[in-house]
């Protein structure tokens, strides 16, 4: 009799143990049906942000500059901005999730236009922008950057699309910034102006690729740094070569010279600080 009630329980627990393995089997499928349809809803959602982007870049290429084509820019503007936050909202920034903008300012060539999309916000000294991989990469189709292939020597261009729209960024110092495996993250520090001259590094950039988003962060050098005694003497013979080529010794200079510099370290440490607003 006991041996006929130990078979009957082992039958009973063997069906029960059966049903929940099949429940989860179920559930897991069910979970992975509705992860593949929000993948396909978030695409679509992509693609039809960059259809209406090309729309209106198409449209107001030939159209000139007044009080109409200005209120018609910023309706076009308002209305991408709502399809990038049903794209990228909830992000990993708070206020970006709250108060953030399109990144684009304008449609208009005369007036400068073709700022990475994303939404951005400013927000204690520091600008964060959020965009996805599919729009970022769309957006550099012409330089094949994606999420797979970025590296140091990519980054202040990235960067320059990224925020510069009056003003050009001039990286001396770029490094990828050692993270797990599911997390690139990459720094610079850089000279930013709209002229030319014997200037310091003055901003502070960082790069985090986490999940399907990346995004890019900038701060300026709040402490004017001490100059390299060496690079200062480069610009100073500025009449012996033309200004730009001056220039240009005088950045190649920093980017040699930087790396060893004291000042080097508490830089790294303010970026790293700027990346864990992202990662923490």
């Amino acid at each position: 009799m006991k041996y006929i009630y130990l078979v009957l329980f082992t039958a009973i627990f063997s069906c029960n143990g059966q049903e929940k393995n099949n429940d989860f089997k179920s559930n897991s499928k069910i979970s992975l049906l509705a992860k593949g349809n929000e993948n396909e809803i978030k695409r679509e959602q992509e693609l039809n942000y960059i259809k209406r982007r090309n729309s209106n870049i198409a449209y107001f290429e030939e159209k000139e500059y007044n009080d109409r084509t200005y209120k018609q820019v910023n309706d076009s503007l308002l209305a991408l901005e709502k399809l990038l936050q049903h794209i990228l909202i909830p992000t990993r920034v708070q206020e970006i999730n709250e108060t953030g903008k399109i990144n684009l300012e304008t449609f208009l060539p005369e007036l400068g236009f073709r700022m990475l999309d994303a939404l951005t916000v400013y927000e204690k000294e520091i600008s964060i922008l959020c965009t996805t991989n599919f729009i970022f990469s769309d957006y550099f189709k012409e330089q094949g950057y994606n999420f797979n292939n970025i590296t140091e020597n990519k980054i202040e261009d990235i960067f320059s699309y990224a925020f510069a729209s009056d003003y050009v960024i001039t990286g001396i110092h770029s490094y990828k910034i050692n993270q797990t495996e599911n997390i690139q993250a990459y720094g610079m520090i850089s000279i930013d102006g709209q002229d030319i001259g014997p200037f310091k590094p003055n901003s502070l950039y960082a790069l985090v690729i986490i999940e399907d988003n990346i995004y890019l962060i900038s701060k300026s050098i709040k402490k004017e740094l001490e100059g390299i005694e060496k690079c200062e003497r480069i610009w100073n013979n500025v009449d012996s070569e033309s200004e730009d080529k001056t220039w240009e010794n005088y950045c190649e200079c920093y980017q040699r010279e930087f790396t060893n510099n004291e000042q080097l370290l508490p830089l790294k440490k303010e970026i790293e600080k700027m990346v864990n607003l992202i990662i923490e």
